[in-house]
């Protein structure tokens, strides 16, 4: 019987051994980082902000903005930030299929998105904090 329990405990062991202990493979370290965004002095209500590396692999990381705020995770490192915002143009619908639909418009500056000049570094110590006040001019 003893010799049952031994054979039984070595398969465990052995089967531990193959499947592995660690658990799932560790990823690259990721970091808090939140802040924001602001036009022309007001809190934008609702868009989108990405941080993307500024080396290779130029990996983007990327969040929604509700009532001016953010939050996402990120590797350390170089990032240049994007902002892009739509709102809806007062009294301007189009009606193409048959329903009145508002028409938006991308209000955000390119030199805020397309053409960015935002840059931020995440760093593994500190807080990640990044406001950002953005103008029209």
């Amino acid at each position: 019987m003893i010799a049952q329990y031994k054979t039984v405990i070595g398969l465990f062991a052995v089967l531990l051994a193959t499947l592995g202990c660690g658990g799932a493979p560790e990823g690259p370290a990721m970091f808090g980082v939140s802040g924001k965004v602001t036009f022309d002095g007001e809190p934008i209500e609702d868009g989108r902000i990405t941080f993307r590396q500024t080396e290779p692999p130029r990996k983007a990381f990327s969040s929604e903005i509700v009532n001016g705020e953010y939050s996402l995770q990120a590797e350390a490192g170089a990032m240049e930030v994007r902002v892009i915002a739509s709102r809806p143009i007062p009294g301007k619908f189009d009606n193409s299929n048959g329903t009145p639909e508002p028409v938006g418009e991308m209000y955000i500056p390119k030199k805020y998105n397309d053409n960015t000049e935002l840059t931020a570094t995440v760093t593994d110590e500190g807080d990640n904090e990044f406001n950002f006040d953005l103008t029209a001019n």
